[in-house]
């Protein structure tokens, strides 16, 4: 279920979709978003594209 908040059940703000959405755009774009643990608690969002070829 791509569209999920956990532990924030008590919160009228958002619905989740804003990660799903992100990683939807970079997958089209063919990048990858990863996430990794970030010291001292939360998460961090890795975000890797190619480098556009130079236009002759």
């Amino acid at each position: 279920m791509p569209f999920q908040r956990l532990g924030h059940q008590d919160s009228d703000n958002g619905v989740g979709l804003g990660l799903a959405v992100a990683k939807g755009f970079i997958e089209a774009m063919g990048g990858e978003l990863t996430l990794d643990d970030t010291a001292g608690g939360g998460t961090t969002m890795i975000i890797s594209l190619r480098v556009a070829e130079p236009r002759s």
